[in-house]
């Protein structure tokens, strides 16, 4: 094993990781999130329609890349067909060819992972404290490009996962109190249920699917045996592995918020809003003592205001869960 096989791998493994969870996140909220079973409630609109929306939305953009004709599109829809609930749909002309279908129906995967990218750059810029981590994401390319002799090949894994953490680290310094702070979760889940793939897109996409695997299995062969040929492909692998890095740490903001919702949801209404309130209520006791000097910086950081105030709202909701009377029924 060497260092640039380790790049290849995390550039594949990492995209399909990403794409995965959207999936996932997808299924467990028919689980776990009520509002999913109630398609046209104000709920629904609020935290399960964008992300249908912005799925619909990305498969007619393939539509217009490709430029196959749309015979009807329709981001947002409620409709009952039988025993099935038409939540949004775009209907095209079928083209003849599977290079072209591959992308109408890979949109939301490629929409979504652009996105996912662009807010987790421009959340990063609204810290004060940092200028951003784009700069420190080129220079992370850089630093993959120039490891292929590093003896140690899990030298990318320790780059990758330093910024990765250093992401999650800049966006929690934002604070609970800090409304951006709930707008970009609230974005990175809408854009991992946008990410969900239908049966219909992974079959309308097989024959685009299996080329690209093919292509990742044939490469990961030759970086394998032929770690010099990461020259002739110079940055593809190191930039992916960086973007779906991004996307990834991305995501486990938009699986946190998703999480949090489910928590309320298990609660009567209006006692939902109680655990949101104590997190505020936290955050803002943080910042009340930070301004007036009572309270240190150096030890409470605001990274770790915001896990304790996330913490008092995880806390709050299961103590409330345990009363059956505050429990929603169902």
């Amino acid at each position: 094993m060497n260092t640039y096989f380790v790049i290849v791998l995390l550039g594949v493994g990492l995209f399909f990781l990403v794409w995965a969870l959207g999936w996932l996140l997808e299924k467990l909220s028919h689980v776990l999130l009520r509002t999913t079973h109630e398609p046209g409630t104000r709920s629904w609109f609020m935290l399960v329609g964008p992300g249908v929306a912005l799925h619909e939305t990305s498969h007619y953009l393939g539509c217009k890349v490709t430029r196959t004709e749309v015979v009807e599109f329709k981001p947002i829809n409620i409709e009952v067909q039988d025993d099935q609930v038409i939540l949004g749909y775009v209907k095209y002309r079928k083209p003849p060819s599977s290079f072209k279908n591959a992308i109408i129906n890979l949109a939301p995967v490629m929409v979504s992972l652009i996105l996912l990218i662009a807010f987790a750059l421009a959340a990063t810029y609204l810290v004060p404290s940092t200028p951003g981590l784009g700069g420190d994401a080129l220079e992370l390319i850089s630093n993959l490009i120039g490891a292929k002799g590093n003896p140690d090949a899990f030298y990318p894994v320790t780059l990758i996962l330093g910024f990765v953490y250093q992401f999650l680290y800049t966006f929690s310094e934002l604070t609970v109190i800090n409304p951006v702070f709930w707008i970009v979760a609230f974005l990175a889940m809408t854009i991992m249920f946008s990410n969900a793939p239908s049966d219909m897109d992974i079959r309308n996409a097989a024959t685009g699917l299996k080329v690209i695997i093919i292509f990742d299995i044939i490469w990961l062969v030759i970086a394998y045996f032929l770690p010099d040929a990461g020259w002739i492909l110079y940055g593809l692998f190191e930039t992916l592995a960086v973007l779906f890095s991004l996307s990834l740490a991305f995501a486990a903001v938009g699986y946190g918020f998703f999480i949090l919702v489910a928590a309320m949801s298990k609660l009567r209404s209006p006692f939902q809003v109680i655990p949101f309130i104590a997190c505020l209520t936290t955050g803002g006791l943080f910042w009340y003592l930070t301004g007036t000097g009572e309270l240190s910086l150096s030890v409470f950081t605001y990274a770790l205001q915001t896990i304790i105030s996330l913490g008092v709202f995880i806390g709050v909701t299961l103590l409330m869960l345990m009363i059956r009377s505050l429990r929603r029924s169902g």
